[in-house]
């Protein structure tokens, strides 16, 4: 199965962004006003995890560099629809944002009922970064590499489950994408959460998983569980001795991404500003280490650019997901 990278995607997006936008010119009274008031930044997630983490720490680098007030709010529920379609509600003056992710662009396909249509309603202000999962065994599987776990799933399928966070997840998605391109077919045992699949995976109760590269690092450095690629295009810094599955199947990548978003009709002058200082942050030491732990690899886009990534990555997962027969039923 050959597939055409996000990259590439990301690189036709620049020259578009090149063309000169009529009427879509910053107003630099408007930019230098803003923010006036405190700024709402909307995590559609509860509070705690690694997209929390992400939303706090962006929201603490706009505060210092607007010299204003950015709130992180946590809006959970229905897999980040709630808090996705509260923002795109909201008045479209640059006052709320969305921390968006891979969700949006799944959730598209996923959730054939929503109320907003992301690409409609939403305007791209920039990408964070992305976080990849990490494919782990059991270390009582006898596969040592990807190649090996692959031909032993093929042959054992019967003595194998695949435990993962819950339908829809970027962990589901990933395992979903790595049994289409590979012949692979596991059993996927779905749980509420990524803690419970640890503890079940750790314990011997499910033989594999696809789990947050955060999630599973220690565990794999302490040989409690057994990496065998990471779902990124290339290798990961904080796990250099995995490969990425891409090495062994071509064209293979799944990575949950981050970004931030705004109501669709936000001024472009306060679209240009958020941008410049997102951009600035993910190329600041002191951000990208506090960051580090999360596992997520910063990447700066124009706002053109993660628009042009939010229309592969939804058509993509609709793709996958109406292959593989995934539903919230």
């Amino acid at each position: 199965m050959t597939q055409v990278g996000r990259r590439d995607f990301i690189r036709l997006a620049a020259a578009a962004s090149l063309l000169p936008a009529i009427g879509l010119r910053p107003d630099p009274a408007q930019a230098q006003a803003y923010p006036s008031r405190p700024v709402k930044l909307v995590s559609p997630y509860a509070a705690g995890g690694a997209t929390d983490i992400i939303a706090r720490f962006i929201g603490q680098w706009l505060s210092e560099g607007f010299n204003g007030s950015f709130v992180v709010e946590n809006r959970a529920g229905s897999g980040s629809n709630i808090g996705t379609e509260a923002v795109l509600r909201s008045d479209p003056d640059g006052y709320t944002l969305l921390l968006a992710s891979t969700a949006n662009a799944v959730n598209a396909t996923l959730y054939p009922k929503l109320k907003f249509d992301f690409l409609r309603d939403s305007e791209p202000v920039g990408m964070i970064g992305t976080l990849p999962n990490v494919l782990v065994v059991h270390p009582s599987v006898p596969a040592k590499t990807l190649p090996e776990f692959i031909a032993y799933a093929k042959a054992n399928a019967s003595k194998l489950s695949i435990g993962l966070p819950g339908i829809g997840s970027p962990q589901h998605l990933s395992a979903a994408l790595f049994q289409a391109m590979t012949g692979v077919d596991l059993p996927f045992l779905q749980y509420k959460g990524g803690g419970p699949v640890m503890n079940d995976l750790v314990g011997g109760h499910v033989q594999a998983s696809f789990a947050s590269s955060a999630a599973s690092a220690e565990y794999i450095r302490a040989g409690t569980l057994r990496g065998l690629g990471v779902t990124s295009a290339k290798r990961l810094a904080m796990l250099p001795d995995l490969p990425a599955i891409g090495e062994v199947v071509p064209g293979y990548e799944s990575t949950n991404f981050y970004g931030l978003s705004v109501p669709k009709g936000t001024p472009q002058a306060i679209i240009e500003i958020l941008n410049k200082q997102l951009n600035a942050g993910l190329a600041n030491d002191a951000l990208v280490a506090r960051l580090a732990p999360t596992g997520l690899t910063p990447q700066a886009t124009t706002p053109a650019e993660f628009g042009t990534l939010l229309r592969f990555e939804t058509e993509k997962w609709n793709k996958v997901i109406k292959s593989a027969g995934i539903t919230m039923d």
